[in-house]
């Protein structure tokens, strides 16, 4: 190894001074190390280009509220949705369960404004109306938004049954939560002014995996604001033509007012 290590050091030192005694050589070595460099830059910026974008990608951030589906029964979605059915503040007061997969536009459509909303939650405080007089709606009333998110496209091996998907075993486990969620939503503000329809409500009931749309947003909801103790509002999609118009939609579902409320 020694014998080799010598060889080696042997050619590339003569050739390092072969370079350094050979004039015409070293300029062409500069220019073809700058033109190394311009043609890597390209390269090197759309690797840094992509790497920015899974970063702040509309995945990535769904990825940050994940809870899921693995592990069936004991899974962190089951334990959830058991706390949604009993009532419980296990996971918070209030917050926003939303169904999303990976290639779906309308989930990357409306991340913007969920997190335009959880970082800027004071300029969607807005009002509320008490009696016959509107108030500010304060920050202890408005409280933190939060929301955990399930992947419906969600892939594990599972031995005990190959032939279903873990989102289908899901829905399978729940439909106790669907029938709730539905009845819920059939019987909201926000369906009786017309913002739902209730065929989407019916193929949510139905609980086949396939046809589920997403991002489908459940708010829960254990403060005496609420129209409805735990489930209190389902949305399909998330209108809107810009982030804020679907932050402010979502805030107002928060708040259960405008659209969720009276008109």
């Amino acid at each position: 190894m020694k014998v080799i290590g010598q060889f080696f050091a042997k050619i590339f030192g003569g050739l390092w001074n072969w370079i350094k005694e050979t004039a015409w050589v070293q300029p062409l070595l500069i220019v073809g190390m700058i033109f190394a460099v311009i043609f890597s830059i390209p390269t090197i910026s759309e690797w840094v280009q992509n790497v920015a974008e899974s970063i702040n990608s509309a995945e990535t951030y769904y990825r940050n509220y994940q809870m899921n589906l693995e592990g069936e029964e004991d899974s962190e979605a089951q334990q959830l949705i058991d706390a949604m059915m009993e009532e419980s503040d296990e996971y918070g007061e209030k917050f926003m369960l939303v169904f999303v997969q990976v290639n779906c536009q309308f989930c990357k459509d409306v991340q913007p404004a969920f997190k335009l909303l959880a970082e800027d939650t004071d300029r969607f405080y807005g009002t509320k109306r008490v009696g016959g007089e509107i108030t500010p709606v304060t920050k202890d009333e408005f409280g933190t938004f939060k929301i955990f998110t399930i992947f419906i496209d969600e892939e594990y091996s599972y031995t005990e049954d190959e032939s279903t998907t873990p989102f289908e075993r899901f829905l399978q486990r729940n439909d106790a939560f669907l029938e709730r969620t539905a009845e819920v939503a059939r019987n909201s503000w926000y369906t009786i002014n017309g913002y739902l329809d209730e065929s989407r409500i019916d193929t949510l009931e139905a609980g086949e995996s396939n046809a589920v749309p997403t991002p489908t947003v459940i708010m829960y909801d254990l403060s005496n604001n609420s129209p409805e103790v735990g489930i209190s509002e389902l949305m399909i999609s998330v209108s809107g033509s810009t982030s804020y118009d679907r932050a402010t939609l979502l805030s107002n579902a928060w708040m259960h007012r405008v659209e969720f409320a009276l008109q």
